[in-house]
């Protein structure tokens, strides 16, 4: 589900930003904006009661000294109440997501075991963020939108703003169009690692904003609403792969910006760049230095008469990309402990899932053919995948040539057992390299 990139910053990933330590002191922005980094104030900033036009540009003359870019065009923040939010969210997730595409994914989400059977995927996502999301800013619209109860503009709601702002300068400088996150759709793991790129990049800005100008009984108070219970409650629903796509790009994408900012002193110049050339995996935003050496991620085919293989009738229904957080959080889900699981994902190096349906419409094979960075990586990628295989509760196999492993995951009048090995040896064996 990528879809039209609407930006939304999450309310656990400002309680998370509030509770992480103080960044290193901001770099010098680029020698193309007017502002000096030494002008972001050291110590909070006072807010005194004033209209929010003057609280708006206060706080983005702030962030725009952060992050060293100037705005080509201003955009009126508008303030919304949640109901408000949720309905605009259902409209947009329907408008950007085709029912086509929303089956498709879901059916792939629930063959590997990480959505319930009965579950609706599109209605634990517009649940999900209509209880979480506290601001977007939409680079199609041009449209920046604050969520608030009252109508006033808390702590909360100013840092929500440094970070929509972000938003709007990255869309201004850089034309968030131009990284093509509406045409993913069969790669959801690029995709995730374009969205933590752009959103590591204005929680960088925003974690910066937020320690200079909120005082610690504002912080205290951010952190208080994030921890509502009712959307706790929420949270505690879903689940675990929609919670940990959801967070990543703000929690992994933070340490990713930091660390490009980091290499050779580079700072914001050096995220700037990342913008020209995104991050092509999951795998690189968790590995930084797999993104700065080049290393992207291995192209894995599988054959044109893959369906064939299976029988007569039998056709391609879908296609995406799992990429190394997400087999990790399906190991995970299979019940391999959190470190095992890490471990046995490091080594990815590139896949690809193909969903096969049967021609009596309730049959299924669902095709995973990885590619990791040695035999021995893939050694451990296929004892985990065991475990999980048997934790999940599903119907499947795996075979491993080399530095490729194929699972294979059946239900309905698939092909079973020795049949269903040695159509996976031979994909393993095609593929090995």
């Amino acid at each position: 589900m990528t879809g039209r990139p609407m930006l939304r910053l999450l309310i656990l990933a400002v309680l998370m930003a509030a509770c992480a330590p103080a960044p290193s002191t901001p770099p010098a922005p680029s020698p193309t904006a007017a502002p000096t980094a030494s002008s972001v104030p050291a110590t909070p900033t006072p807010w005194p009661s004033q209209d929010a036009a003057t609280t708006y540009r206060a706080i983005a003359a702030q962030v725009v000294a952060i992050r060293g870019l100037t705005p080509t065009g201003d955009v009126v923040p508008q303030v919304i109440d949640r109901a408000t939010l949720q309905q605009n969210l259902a409209i947009e997730f329907d408008k950007d997501n085709p029912p086509a595409d929303i089956a498709r994914t879901e059916a792939i989400e629930k063959a590997l075991g990480l959505v319930p059977a009965a579950a609706s995927l599109r209605n634990l996502y517009v649940k999900l963020q209509g209880s979480q999301v506290i601001g977007y800013y939409d680079p199609t619209a041009k449209k920046l939108f604050i969520v608030t109860q009252d109508g006033g503009l808390g702590p909360t709601g100013r840092l929500t703003y440094a970070h929509e702002f972000t938003h709007q300068l990255q869309d201004q400088r850089f034309d968030l169009s131009r990284l093509g996150l509406d045409k993913l759709h069969d790669d959801s793991d690029r995709a995730l690692a374009i969205q933590s790129l752009v959103e590591g990049d204005a929680v960088s800005v925003q974690t910066a904003w937020m320690l200079a100008n909120l005082t610690a009984t504002e912080l205290g108070q951010v952190a208080a609403e994030a921890s509502d219970p009712s959307m706790l409650a929420i949270l505690a629903s879903m689940p675990p792969v929609l919670l940990e796509t959801s967070l990543f790009p703000y929690q992994a994408g933070a340490s990713f910006v930091a660390s490009l900012r980091s290499a050779g002193n580079a700072g914001y110049p050096g995220v700037d760049a990342a913008f020209a050339k995104p991050p092509a995996s999951t795998a690189q935003i968790l590995h930084p230095e797999k993104y700065v050496a080049g290393e992207g991620p291995v192209a894995v085919t599988l054959p044109n008469d893959l369906a064939a293989r299976f029988g007569a009738g039998w056709t391609v229904s879908a296609t995406d990309t799992l990429g190394e957080l997400q087999a990790r959080v399906w190991l995970k889900g299979g019940g391999v402990a959190g470190d095992v699981a890490r471990a046995a994902a490091d080594g990815w190096g590139g896949d690809r899932l193909v969903l096969v349906k049967g021609s009596d419409g309730t049959s299924s094979i669902l095709v995973y053919a990885s590619a990791w960075d040695t035999a021995a990586d893939a050694d451990g990628f296929d004892a985990a995948a065991t475990t999980a295989l048997a934790g999940l509760r599903l119907d499947g196999a795996i075979a491993q040539n080399g530095n490729r492993v194929v699972v294979g995951i059946r239900s309905g009048a698939a092909p079973a057992g020795a049949a269903l090995e040695a159509i996976l040896r031979g994909l393993a064996a095609s593929s090995a390299s």
